[in-house]
């Protein structure tokens, strides 16, 4: 039985069979693929079954997008029929080396001996001809989590949902935050999922992320929806992750978080104190309840 499932959430055809390719081509097969269908306007199953038998992946042909509302939700309808204990998320454009799953199975000792849920594999960015557009990402062997949280919030280290491998367990004690558009949610996924565990970095196999006018990450016209999603996790983060910011920095997004709060009328839900406590002089918590009043009050001001 495989331990390793690699799980693509299908909608855009156009790099779809280069990413089936890079699956078909794996020097190690002990992988169950799943394909999910998000009520696409293109059928993916030609490409499928030129390039896999009947039997050999799991299709799932839904009726209702789901990725339109939130890709957190796609992501999580799939993964309901996995049975293996650990999965991948490939995107429908991106591209894996052939020997991605031999190098998984090969570390797989490394990351129970360590008890690690969250492995990261080199990669780097390719366009739309699946040219590399800069250098491979590198890590130490075993990487703290808070260094891995650390590189890519506060030093914009690049990173994506397709080089990561979760362990299945964990996955269902945490799931996907479904920030819009899941902007973030494979970041707090990575620090959720890690439990302040080590993450087994991977060197020697590679993940290729697409960057093409197709992808969310190019658009502009979802600006809002992303500062939306930004406020949502640096709100997680203020209230349970705090200690992952020194106090210069924790000021900082504190005072950017409300920045974010009062300029889109946002809600709040952040717990003050903590913050306050670690950064400002005791006495500012008695402002604390005006503070918040101010802050849901001008939230309601449409």
């Amino acid at each position: 039985m495989s331990d390793f499932a690699i799980i693509i959430p299908f909608y855009k055809i156009d790099f779809f069979e280069e990413t089936l390719k890079s699956v078909v081509t794996q020097t190690n097969r002990n992988f169950t693929l799943y394909i999910g269908n998000d009520a696409s306007p293109d059928d993916p199953l030609p490409l499928i079954e030129k390039y896999f038998k009947e039997g050999d992946y799991h299709y799932f042909d839904y009726k209702e997008n789901l990725g339109g509302k939130n890709l957190a939700l796609q992501w999580e309808r799939i993964l309901e029929n996995i049975t293996e204990d650990w999965f991948q998320i490939l995107g429908d454009d991106d591209l894996i080396s052939n020997n991605f799953v031999e190098e998984f199975y090969k570390n797989l000792h490394l990351a129970d001996s360590h008890h690690s849920n969250v492995i990261k594999i080199s990669q780097c960015f390719i366009n739309e001809t699946s040219e590399t557009t800069n250098e491979f990402t590198n890590y130490a062997k075993i990487s703290s989590s808070k260094l891995i949280w650390r590189s890519k919030y506060l030093e914009k280290h690049r990173s994506s949902l397709s080089e990561h491998i979760f362990r299945t367990k964990t996955y269902h004690k945490y799931k996907f935050k479904p920030f819009p558009l899941a902007w973030y949610s494979d970041d707090l996924a990575v620090l959720e999922f890690s439990e302040g565990k080590g993450i087994i970095f991977i060197n020697e196999a590679k993940v290729y992320v697409r960057m093409s006018s197709l992808n969310i990450s190019s658009l502009t016209n979802n600006d809002a929806e992303k500062k939306k999603a930004k406020h949502e996790y640096l709100e997680i983060i203020l209230n349970k992750y705090s200690y992952l910011l020194k106090k210069e920095e924790l000021i900082k997004e504190f005072d950017d978080y409300l920045y974010l709060t009062w300029k889109n009328k946002y809600p709040t839900k952040l717990n003050f104190s903590r913050i306050y406590l670690k950064t400002k002089h005791w006495y500012t918590i008695l402002k604390i309840p005006y503070q918040k009043y101010l802050l849901n009050k001008n939230a309601r001001i449409k």
